[in-house]
Order: structure tokens, then sequence, then C-alpha cells
């Protein structure tokens, strides 16, 4: 009698994780935020952020990095993203490098951004020639 009842458990087991996984195999699961061919970029969405903060005139690089999200906050890939200062004319002596220009899966365009003169330089930063409104203050001493 025993045996029988843990053998009918089993087998009620074995097909309700059989119904799970058929279930998530017949639809479009997607556990990782991937960016979507389809989204459309939405600016107030989109972030840029930098590390260091602060960094040494003539010596240090800042790392500079955005993210294209659309309205969902999926990334959006193959954007071709430009950074530089919110205001040129306060931008003497700031170079900025490309490191990944157009976006990849996630969204994500990273830039270095180094300076010659010390000061404190507002980025802008721009994806497919649209401003992305949240902008980032360095710091070069």
């Amino acid at each position: 009698m025993k045996r029988s009842l843990l053998l009918i458990l089993v087998a009620v087991f074995l097909l309700v994780i059989i119904y799970i996984l058929i279930n998530l195999s017949s639809g479009r699961t997607n556990f990782f935020g991937k960016a979507s061919g389809s989204g459309v970029l939405s600016p107030g969405n989109s972030y840029v952020f930098a590390s260091p903060i602060t960094a040494k005139a003539n010596l240090d690089k800042i790392r500079v990095t955005v993210f294209a999200l659309d309205g969902q906050g999926k990334g959006i890939a193959n954007a071709l993203v430009s950074v530089g200062c919110k205001e040129s004319a306060a931008c003497n002596g700031v170079s900025f490098t490309d490191i990944q220009q157009q976006t990849d899966t996630l969204g994500q365009a990273i830039f270095d951004v180094s300076s010659s003169m010390t000061g404190k330089y507002e980025i802008q930063a721009y994806a497919s020639g649209t401003p992305i409104p949240q902008t980032v203050t360095v710091n070069f001493q």
C-alpha cells in the first residue's frame, strides 16, 4: 500500500515537472534584459554616468557610460551615441575617446574623457542625434 502511494506521488510529481517545462519552452521567455530590435529611444529613460567623478588633469581618464533605453527600460541596440560638453565653449582642453560608440545589446555605449586643464565639465550625451536630458559633471584637478 505504501509503495503504491509512493509510486503515484512520484508519477504526479514528474507530470507536473513535464507540464512546467512544456509551458516554459513553448513561449518566448526572456530572463535577461536584452535589447529589443523594435524599441524606440526614450531620452527620459536613458541615462549617463561617469566613474570616477574626479580625476587628475593630464594624467587620468574618466569612463563615461551611456545607456540608450526605450519606453520600457529595454536597451536600444546599434544606436550611434556621442558625448561632449554641454557648453562647448567651456570645454577647453577636454578630449573624448570613443571606446564603444555604437550601443550593444543592452543599449550601452562607452567613452573615456581626459583633460589637459583643471576644471569641472558637464557632459551631455546624444543617442541617434537626440539629446539625453540627464548629464553628468566630471572634475579634473
